[in-house]
């Protein structure tokens, strides 16, 4: 069968419409509420609801109702930057959708719209790497639908999803700028398309700008371009000019996190800390039998037929697809952590790669390439690619059966009926891969056929990772607590046992005094230990630290920690709230609401604190004081007073009654700064590009 005859072009045309319907199949298995918020089928907590839903409701309410670019926020940790924070997406443009949508709707769009976005990228990358339109029709679909995605937007990573939506259309660009006949154009798309994937996630797009690295310097010696000076000149040019732009564009946010870099907790993980959400050995039968509402950080099925075609096509084309068997191979052992030699040997060479802690977010890398090589496993198949009819059925066999001993080999570890569906789901690729090599099936109906396996078997999957929950779970039933603490007059909340939640406190804007975010100050991080009474036992993204093991609930973390009224107080926490009685000295029983004890902190100072919009705040001390006030906890981006003694700003001086601290934003016009220089630089070497080319 000649490639021409192989799957029909007009694939391509209805490639939108099969992408709609198949999220739509997804949403409605995991049933999609438009003003509702992902969560993980079981899971108390959702970074949807706990951390996205509040900064886009923060910027929402800053730019609207404040008239102010919100550079700090005086709602957690104490006051922390805001803008300088990547985790709040103020430089990524899509999240200035939320100025025309509620926060949740705009969530959701953002989610739907990016695993549009991914899907149509995959197409888009396999078309251009010569993916017939069918097959790369399966490969844009079953992105999208890879369970790592999935429990990523499950458990409200949304971060992530961002920035893998964007990885095949860096993938792309490298593949355009790489070649002899490549523009201007195509460097700025590259450098395009790596500034949102770094403005959408900075932990993940280094994983995708170290992948892209390495298909840019396979693609240069591949098509020959380092062998002849003048094209190695202009392929320099080009790719120096899409750094420049990417990083110029970008620089509103590694600028800010540069200066910001030392005064970080993150900045001195320990070898332990970063290892966290490795994946252990024994994690890897998770590859042939499906981990049903499995852990998202750990999730490593990609399906069983997608796992099979991606062999099929390692071994029909070994040398054109070795470098992406590479690239998984070594995405699998760096995501084991500190179970690796290589995450080991890279860790301790090199120090600043612990920032990039949960190494088991490598097997991204993979969730994309996976389908990219299945894809060409497809292809193979319908143009019957392979060699000797009888080795194409052995290895159909071999496949199948060996998936199969792996699944038995777990029968121990998961329910019967989950074995029974993965050997069904395990023998539907292997006859059909067997048939198919066979010649008794045309090249429509094998592709076809394997297309609809391979869906089924992810969304099968799938719908055990994700389901949208209602605001009537995730934010009403705190609405008498929160109500409660305002007409009570809380200036500042300290909970150890979050029994006040994020969103909560940032819809009814209830000051805390922790919190849940890994963009911490140092400085803050000692100061909280010594006034809560918790210490913490290495890093930790909350504020105080929850030890929660076996069956502890999260409503008994810390109950024995005893916290400091005076400390507290000084930081101006005027109640403390707990899902267990606190017997400290200084507090005084206020009310109870749905069973959580609350408490006045009759050693706080007497102040007011007046939020004149998202970037000033006032404080007026109402009695001589003696002892410290420590109003807010941000410098820097913060821009909040002189340093007191724990490093932090907001100590009182003798004799003054009132101190107004306003947000400054210094380290953000460095950045842009920087980054017009960088877009500048990134002009002149694009330019360099148009006159080598004439």
């Amino acid at each position: 069968m000649s490639p021409s005859t192989f799957a029909p072009e007009p694939a391509g045309r209805w490639f939108g419409v099969a992408l709609a319907v198949t999220l739509g199949v997804l949403l409605a298995l995991t049933g999609f509420d438009p003003d509702g918020l992902p969560f993980q089928p079981g899971a108390l907590f959702s970074d949807a609801a706990t951390s996205h839903w509040p900064s886009a409701l923060f910027l929402r309410r800053s730019v609207l109702e404040d008239g102010a670019f919100p550079l700090w926020c005086p709602l957690l940790m104490g006051g922390q930057p805001f803008a300088a924070n990547p985790l709040n997406k103020v430089w990524y443009p899509p999240q200035w959708l939320v100025l025309a949508l509620p926060p949740a709707l705009h969530l959701n769009t953002l989610a739907v719209l990016h695993l549009a976005l991914a899907g149509v990228g995959a197409w888009t990358w396999g078309r251009a790497t010569g993916l017939r339109a069918g097959c790369a029709a399966l490969f844009g679909l079953a992105y999208p639908l890879a369970p790592r995605l999935v429990a990523a937007l499950g458990a409200g990573h949304l971060d992530l999803l961002y920035a893998a939506a964007w990885f095949p259309w860096v993938l792309w660009g490298v593949w355009r700028c790489v070649r002899r006949d490549a523009s201007a154009r195509d460097a700025i798309a590259l450098g395009l398309a790596a500034a949102l994937c770094f403005l959408a996630d900075v932990r993940l797009s280094a994983y995708v700008f170290v992948t892209a690295a390495a298909y840019a310097a396979w693609l240069a010696v591949t098509r020959g371009l380092l062998r002849e000076r003048r094209e190695a000149f202009h392929l320099g040019l080009r790719l120096i000019g899409s750094a420049l732009i990417a990083i110029g564009l970008s620089a509103p946010q590694w600028g800010p996190l540069v200066l910001l870099r030392g005064e970080l907790s993150r900045g001195d993980l320990s070898l332990a800390d970063a290892a966290f959400g490795a994946i252990e050995p024994a994690g890897w039968v998770g590859l042939a039998l499906g981990q049903h509402g499995g852990g998202p950080e750990t999730m490593v099925y990609v399906g069983v037929s997608v796992l099979a075609l991606a062999g099929l096509a390692v071994v029909a084309h070994p040398r054109k697809l070795a470098l992406w068997a590479i690239v998984v191979l070594l995405a699998a052992l760096y995501a084991m952590g500190d179970q690796s030699p290589l995450w080991l040997a890279l860790n301790r060479l090199i120090p600043p790669l612990r920032w990039w802690r949960v190494p088991s977010r490598t097997w991204l890398v993979a969730a994309l390439i996976l389908p990219y090589l299945a894809a060409w496993g497809a292809q193979a198949v319908a143009q019957r690619a392979l060699g000797g009819r009888g080795l194409r059925l052995a290895l159909a066999g071999l496949i199948g059966g060996g998936l199969a001993c792996a699944a038995v080999t777990a029968i121990a570890l998961v329910p019967p009926l989950v074995i029974g569906s993965a050997l069904g789901v395990l023998a539907l690729p292997a006859t059909t891969l067997a048939i198919a090599l066979s010649g008794r099936l045309g090249a429509r109906r094998a592709l076809a056929l394997l297309a609809a396996i391979v869906l089924a078997d992810l969304l099968w999957i799938d719908r055990t990772l994700l389901e949208w929950r209602g605001a009537d779970e995730w934010l009403e039933p705190h609405r008498a607590l929160a109500e409660f603490l305002r007409d009570d007059g809380a200036i500042r909340v300290y909970s150890p046992s979050y029994s006040l939640p994020q969103q909560a406190a940032a819809y009814w804007e209830i000051a805390q005094f922790g919190g849940v975010d890994p963009f911490q100050r140092a400085a803050f991080v000692a100061a909280a230990a010594k006034a809560t009474g918790v210490r913490p036992q290495g890093y930790s993204v909350t504020i105080p630290p929850f030890d929660v093991s076996g069956d502890e609930a999260i409503s008994d973390a810390n109950r024995e920690a005893v916290p400091d009224a005076d400390r507290l107080g000084a930081w101006l926490v005027t109640h403390m709230v707990a899902d267990y009685p606190l017997e400290v000295e200084g507090l005084a029983l206020a009310g109870q609401v749905d069973g959580r004890m609350i408490y006045r902190n009759e050693r706080a100072l007497r102040a007011t604190l007046n939020w004149d919009g998202p970037n000033r705040v006032t404080v007026t001390l109402h009695e001589d004081a003696s002892g410290p006030l420590y109003a807010v906890a941000a410098s820097g981006l913060g821009g909040m007073g002189e340093a007191g003694d724990v490093g932090l700003p907001g100590a009182i001086q003798p004799g003054e009654r009132e101190w107004t601290f306003a947000a400054e934003p210094d380290e953000i016009a460095l950045g842009v700064a920087a980054g017009a220089a960088c877009l500048a630089l990134g002009a002149i070497a694009l330019w360099g590009v148009r006159r080598v080319s004439r």
